[in-house]
């Protein structure tokens, strides 16, 4: 069978002429012509706006002026590692001469890391020296010096730490330090990091307990353990993990990290100046007719589960 194909027009649609679409399109270009005049102008002015706009100055970025941070800890009683940075104003082909005493034991090419295992087995002090070496000549600036201590701990740096005597509340009772909190700092300028050292007094809690606590100090050491300075918060500063965060930072840029913290009157500074008024006391003795001890406080808040 013969299938007809119906060619006639759905009723309402008009039949295609290809004059009546060239009509229409130059229409929509006439139409478009105000838009055109008015983009044009507008997309020119944009450009000439950018094209005008002032370079913007990268913000200058403020870093720490450290030294080379040369350290030897002993690996084992044969042998001791010493490491040391790279400075950020290090060329980057430096290599680098490393001198135990007056004796070259290593040739660090740039290719290899700032590190070193250096075969010693003394139980005597030495000084390890780090030289940067560039285009073949040795340079004096940053150059670092570490002295490993006689009979040397395996494994760590043994920094002594001045322990402060225990002491008492004036409801009687004897509390003890122990070292919390710390952070580092450059706080003298000589390129060297100080360790900050908070310590706590065995009766730290926060104000849900009753009672009084020790004095919050804060210390300052060399990593030598040599202490710069001693910070006394003083009693009106209760003790406890809420209590004393502090920053270690170079707040003005001037090379040298400041420490901040809580004060309160009757606060002692590094240098021995009290802060405010001395005499001022802003401690509550707490409820006197309460028996509840501190053990018997936490296992009541946090009941077994």
């Amino acid at each position: 069978m013969k299938m007809k194909a119906d060619c006639s027009l759905s009723p309402g649609r008009q039949p295609y002429d290809s004059s009546r679409r060239s009509l229409l399109y130059t229409l929509n270009i006439y139409t478009m012509k105000p838009l055109l005049r008015l983009f044009v102008p507008l997309v020119s002015v944009l450009v000439l706006l950018t094209a005008c706009q002032p370079t913007a100055k990268e913000p200058t970025l403020q870093t720490e002026s450290l030294g080379r941070g040369v350290v030897a800890i002993r690996q084992d009683a044969e042998t001791v590692v010493v490491s040391w940075r790279f400075l950020s104003s290090d060329p980057d082909d430096v290599a680098f001469n490393v001198y135990r005493g007056e004796e070259l034991i290593a040739q660090v090419p740039d290719t290899a890391a700032t590190f070193l295992i250096d075969t010693y087995s003394s139980a005597d002090a030495a000084v390890y020296t780090v030289k940067p070496v560039v285009d073949g000549a040795e340079q004096a600036e940053g150059t670092g010096t570490y002295t490993l201590p006689q009979d040397a701990p395996v494994g760590y740096i043994n920094i002594p730490l001045d322990v402060p005597a225990d002491g008492k509340t004036p409801a009687g009772d004897v509390y003890t330090y122990s070292p919390n909190d710390a952070s580092i700092g450059d706080v003298d300028g000589d390129g060297n990091y100080e360790i900050i050292l908070k310590w706590d007094p065995s009766n730290a809690h926060d104000n849900a307990h009753d009672g009084y606590t020790g004095n919050v100090l804060v210390d300052c050491y060399r990593l030598t353990g040599e202490k710069l300075w001693r910070i006394d918060l003083g009693h009106n500063i209760r003790a406890g993990a809420h209590y004393t965060q502090f920053m270690v930072y170079d707040l003005d840029g001037d090379g040298c990290a400041e420490v901040v913290m809580k004060t309160s009157d009757g606060t002692i500074d590094g240098l021995g100046h009290v802060i405010g008024d001395p005499e001022a006391d802003y401690r509550e003795p707490g409820d006197s007719t309460s028996t509840e001890s501190n053990d018997d406080f936490e296992r009541r808040r946090t009941p077994d589960r």
